[in-house]
Order: C-alpha cells, then sequence, then structure tokens
C-alpha cells in the first residue's frame, strides 16, 4: 500500500546559510529575533547574526579547518547555538553535537566516529569535555570553551580558551563571504550535519544531513504551517498572528534534530521571535510561555504529562498559543484533551507530528486548519510517499488498535529530507535504505502502523519495541499512555519482560507523591486491557525514566529485573 503527498513543491537549491539569510525583509532583518528566555535583553537579530557568522566562519578557517571537517559541540541550549551551527555550515564544515548530559564513554564515542577536529563545550561540561577529548587524542588548543560573547569568563579552573578567540575582528570579516551552492549535485552530496540516532539497541548512528535534506525539511514544514482555510477561527487566526507576530519558545533540545529544524531555519524563514531556554522546568515552561505570550507550543508527551499534573494552572494565561504540535514519542488522544482544557482556547486543540533523525525532522504533521482526533501523527509532508510494508516472520497484528481490514506494517517513506545515510556505516545503510527496483530510495522507519483513507498516518508502536505474548502483539506506547493518566504516576514505560520463558508487559514507574502501589497500577490495567496486556512481568517503581534530550524513552536504561517466581496472573 502507497500512500503520497497530494502537495508538490519546489524546493530551493541553496546552501543552508544563504537559505537562513535571504529571509525576511530590511526591516525584518535588523529588529532583534532571537532571545535568551531568562534575560531577554540579550538578544540579536539576523543582521546582527550574518555579521557574526561570517567572524566565526573566516575565524574557523584561519584555524585550519579545511571543508568537510567536523567540528562537535557539547553544551546546553545557548543563545548563541543557531549562530555557531550557522557559521560550521557556512564555512562548508560539518556541524555536529552531543547531549548535554552524555557521559565521558558517550562523548569519546561521538567524538572518535564523527572523526571531529574541533570541540566546543559549554561550561558546565568541561571536564567531562577535557576527559573525553584526551582519551581521542584531541589537544587542549582543540578544545574551546562556548558561551555568550558577554559572559566570557575572565578564567576558568581548566584554562581553556574561549571561542571567542575564534571570531575574526567585524571590520576584517566584513569582506569575506561563503561559497554558495548552485547545482542540485552539490546540494546532495555536501553534508550539513551529522545528528546521531538513539537507537533502541546497539550503539549511536551518525546521521548524515545534506544541505539539500536541512533545507527541502524547513521548505515543506513553512509550507505546511502556512496552508490556510478561508474560515472564520482560520482568518481570525492569521489577523492575530499578523498583528502580534510568531513568538516560539525553544525549551526542547537543540542538539537535536527538532531544534536544528526548527529553531535555526524555520524561524528565520517565518519571521518567528524565538526565546531560548538555557534548560528546561516545568514552572519556567509555563512562565515564559505566559509571559512572552508564545504562539506556537512544540512540546514532546513525557512534557505534556507534567502540564496535565500542575496543580494550579489558572496562575498561567497561554491564550495566546495558535497552535500545538507533539512529537518524538505516541501522545493519547486524552492526554491532548487534557491540555486543551487546562491551558488552551477551545478552538485551539494538540496535535500531534511524526519525524525521524533520519529524516531530517519531520515526514507528517497537521497543518493548522485541518482536522484531527488526536490519534493521528498527520499527512504526510509535500513531496513525500510512504508504503505499509508487510513484517516477515510470525508476527501477528490483530492485537493492535487498528481499523478492521486496514493493512498494518512497518511505514517506508521517502522523499527529499530523508537522509545520504549513516556516517562510515554502508552497511547499516544499505540495512534501513532500500533502493527498489524502479531506483526509488526507501527509508525503513522501524514504525509500526497504517494510513486512513483519507490518507492520516497512525502509529502504533516501534518495530522493535512490540511486545510478543503468546503470539499476539502488544504496544508498549498504548500501556504508557494509559498509565500516564493515574494523578501519581509521573512517567511510565513498558518493556517485555522474559519469565519462565516467556514474554510479558513489564512497567517502570516514577512516583509523583509516592502514594500509588504496584497492585494498584496493575489492576488498572487489568481493568481495561485484554488479559494478554496485562503487566504480569510486574510493576517496579524508580526514580526516573531514561530518556534522550527530545523525549523518547531509551528502554536499554531501564534496570534489568532478574526475577524467577513466573508471571504475575
Amino acid at each position: 500500500m502507497i500512500i503520497k503527498s497530494p502537495h508538490q513543491i519546489d524546493i530551493p537549491v541553496t546552501d543552508v546559510a544563504s537559505f537562513v539569510f535571504s529571509s525576511g525583509t530590511a526591516t525584518s532583518r535588523e529588529t532583534p529575533q532571537y532571545f535568551d528566555a531568562a534575560i531577554p535583553t540579550k538578544n540579536f537579530s539576523l543582521a546582527q547574526a550574518e555579521v557574526y557568522v561570517k567572524q566565526i566562519a573566516s575565524g574557523l578557517e584561519a584555524l585550519g579547518l579545511r571543508p568537510n571537517d567536523k567540528v562537535l559541540l557539547y553544551s546546553n541550549n545557548s543563545l548563541f547555538f543557531p549562530v555557531l551551527l550557522w557559521s560550521v555550515l557556512a564555512g562548508r564544515f560539518v556541524f555536529t553535537a552531543a547531549s548535554p548530559s552524555a557521559s565521558v564513554t558517550e562523548l569519546e564515542y561521538q567524538l572518535r566516529d564523527s572523526d571531529a577536529k574541533l570541540l566546543l563545550v559549554g561550561p558546565d561540561q568541561v571536564a567531562v569535555a577535557l576527559d573525553a577529548a584526551s582519551r581521542v587524542g584531541l589537544r587542549r588548543e582543540q578544545v574551546y570553551l562556548f558561551c555568550d560573547p558577554g559572559d566570557v569568563p575572565q578564567s576558568n579552573a581548566q584554562s581553556i580558551r574561549s571561542w571567542t578567540e575564534i571570531w575574526r575582528p567585524a571590520a576584517e570579516a566584513q569582506s569575506w563571504t561563503w561559497k554558495k551552492i548552485k547545482t542540485l549535485q552539490e546540494a546532495q552530496e555536501t553534508t550539513a550535519i551529522i545528528n546521531y540516532s538513539s537507537g533502541t539497541t546497539g550503539l549511536p548512528k551518525g546521521v548524515e544531513i545534506s544541505h539539500y535534506n536541512a533545507v527541502a525539511n524547513s521548505t515543506q514544514l513553512f509550507y505546511k504551517r502556512t496552508v490556510r482555510s478561508n474560515d472564520p477561527q482560520s482568518l481570525a487566526r492569521k489577523e492575530r498572528l499578523e498583528t502580534a507576530g510568531d513568538r516560539w519558545l525553544a525549551p526542547l533540545p537543540m542538539y537535536h534534530a527538532y531544534g536544528q529544524t526548527y529553531y535555526c531555519l524555520n524561524a528565520p524563514r517565518l519571521g518567528a521571535k524565538v526565546f531560548i531556554m538555557r534548560s528546561y522546568d516545568v514552572q519556567s515552561y509555563l512562565l515564559y510561555m505566559d509571559i512572552y505570550r508564545i504562539s506556537f507550543m512544540a512540546s514532546v508527551p513525557a512534557i505534556m504529562a507534567t502540564l496535565a499534573k500542575e496543580a494550579n494552572p489558572a496562575r498561567y494565561n497561554l491564550r495566546a498559543v495558535e497552535q500545538v504540535t507533539s512529537g518524538s514519542a505516541p501522545l493519547s488522544a486524552e492526554l491532548g484533551t487534557i491540555i486543551q482544557r487546562m491551558y488552551l482556547r477551545p478552538e485551539t486543540g494538540v496535535k500531534q507530528g511524526w519525524g525521524m533523525t533520519e529524516t531530517t525532522c519531520s515526514i507528517s504533521g497537521f497543518s493548522p486548519d485541518e482536522e484531527d482526533d488526536g490519534r493521528s501523527i498527520g499527512y504526510l509532508n509535500p513531496n513525500c510517499a510512504a508504503r505499509i510494508e508487510p513484517v516477515d516472520g510470525d508476527r501477528d497484528f490483530t492485537g493492535v488498535d487498528a481499523p478492521r481490514g486496514v493493512p498494518v506494517g512497518e511505514i517506508w517513506v521517502s522523499g527529499p529530507n530523508v537522509m545520504k545515510g549513516y556516517y562510515k556505516k554502508p552497511a547499516a545503510t544499505a540495512e534501513t535504505i532500500v533502493v527498489t527496483a524502479d531506483g526509488h530510495r526507501w527509508l525503513r522507519t522501524g514504525d509500526i502502523g497504517y494510513a486512513d483513507e483519507q490518507g492520516r498516518l497512525y502509529i502504533v508502536d516501534r518495530l522493535k519495541e512490540l511486545i510478543k505474548v503468546k503470539g499476539l502483539q502488544v504496544a508498549p506506547a498504548e500501556l504508557e499512555l494509559f498509565l500516564l493518566t493515574h494523578t501519581d504516576v509521573a512517567d511510565a514505560a513498558v518493556v517485555g519482560a522474559k519469565v519462565n520463558g516467556g514474554e510479558y508487559p513489564r512497567a517502570f514507574v516514577v512516583r509523583k507523591e509516592g502514594i500509588v502501589t504496584e497492585s494498584e497500577l496493575f489492576d488498572m490495567i487489568k481493568a481495561q486491557f485484554a488479559p494478554h496486556k496485562w503487566l504480569t512481568g510486574g510493576v517496579y517503581f524508580i526514580e526516573k525514566i531514561p530518556r534522550t534530550g527530545s523525549g523518547k524513552i531509551m528502554r536499554r536504561y531501564l534496570p534489568v529485573i532478574k526475577a524467577n517466581n513466573g508471571p504475575k496472573l
């Protein structure tokens, strides 16, 4: 079964720097657009950013970096994150970033795997960065402190130089310009970013994103966001945005594909002001959403679950929000409805989108006026296609929640935003990218789902995460979302547990107040689901669910429970 987007659009053949800095008007380019959410007097406009980019990119060249050399950032969110990304790409270098919570071993792996020639590190990550750098043979002079130019410390305990020492003087850099991409082949072949895909098994893999991939995905999202109907609600929304301006909060990690695509490419193209959070906490998030009159709410289910348990939501006014998108993992329609009722205007619903690191960022979603019941992940982006592929072996999806007669299988996708491949891993690339007889490149997503007759896609779960109980499939996401409806459950993860030779669902739960019991949650699932979905592998309470920066559960880091007493029945 093949589904195609009804929309076909032209993708500009250009480089990311030219794409970003051709945005807006002469007036808008001089207006502050990026702000530190905690200290909004710290800000810059696109015109200022272009000068910074020339200073930094020419400085990187002066250091001896050559096209395709890799620059790795290891830092929390920062006001100058977009500037660094644009600078690296303007110099035809390759940008890669590590989670600010990465361990020495994890950072060492990424430094080595990406062949990074330069490491920029946030103030909170210096000790780990120097340890990892020494392990891979990076000299101290190849490690720089990454901070806002106005916050450069006079000295630091580790005595590493500030990245501002790389910058060339503004007067000198004004005459420097980046080499522009002019052909489709060059745009497709020139790597811009290597993002690391967390995966569910094995070591992370470097996803090579070309300039063409990045520009294509941003263009797709721009088109989708600006498609509007002529109904009164849509016209009223358009008028409000034109009057007040689009304002975005950036709470999600910018080292991740979403942060790069939305905050560093989409925002300048749309003219949206971006308020950058250095780190996330729920109270600051709600406060900034309120005081900055944020119009676009980007979130993930883990954040949504936290917001739904806020004791006094009436303290915060989120009525300026015009659109809400949740991604990274399935969101229950019930949770979306709770958020809408607690915080939003009646006509502003919570909608889902879908994407992968391997698709640059996004593959499907909704335009602001498209209707949805909260369960779908939307329509394919322009120029994209999908196919529902039967899964080999003895897998049986009769236990999966899908309409009768609708084929369920692994979703394969194609489009101009699908990655070049995995960096230095041709075998892994060949396993993931399937080239059919007609020369079409299909990305095997590993997601199990289906499409309805309107072309809307639905995700059931991950192929590798589905639990098989006596021949029947159990989707962990379905049980996780239901567990989160309990008022004392702050977070939850469900995995398949091997007990006495069989596989059964097992839940790991983070309590909010410490009141709920194992038997209460077991009975809660038992009352709502068929026996093969019961938590017969047990319920275990832990302090924290390990998640990636984008909110995906890292199941391989959940505790290993050695149980020999058989399943709970």
